[in-house]
């Protein structure tokens, strides 16, 4: 079966985390705006896509396991001016952003490393 999360904006953030992470266990999804440094800076989870983005263009987001990462954080930025970065909770305990090293990966593979690697699954809230 095809792991598939899809969204037009009209989603709770916290939703589509949650959805992401449901399908993809793990990895975190991070959303919000970036400031000048090029930090993500925390949103109110409980707001939709739309109500948070800086761009109003149309179009459809989705997560399928055969997207690369920095395909879905590109279509973010383009769709919705927000900053998505795809994230990993270490085994540690310490949280991480990609960092660009899994960038051409896909969710699947990206996924498969993360849980091979001993990173703890379930984690959607804000986090990193």
């Amino acid at each position: 079966m095809a792991r598939e999360v899809t969204t037009t904006g009209s989603k709770l953030v916290s939703t589509l985390m949650k959805e992401f992470n449901k399908n993809f266990p793990y990895l975190i999804l991070v959303i919000g705006p970036i400031d000048t440094q090029g930090c993500i800076h925390q949103v109110d989870v409980n707001k939709t896509l739309s109500e948070i983005r800086t761009k109003k263009g149309k179009g459809e987001l989705s997560f399928s396991g055969n997207k690369l990462v920095k395909t879905i954080e590109r279509e973010f930025k383009d769709l919705y001016g927000i900053s998505a970065q795809i994230g990993i909770k270490q085994g540690d305990g310490l949280e991480y952003y990609s960092a660009g090293v899994y960038d051409d990966m896909t969710l699947s593979q990206f996924n498969l490393a993360m849980k091979n690697a001993g990173c703890q699954k379930g984690v959607w809230r804000f986090g990193l």
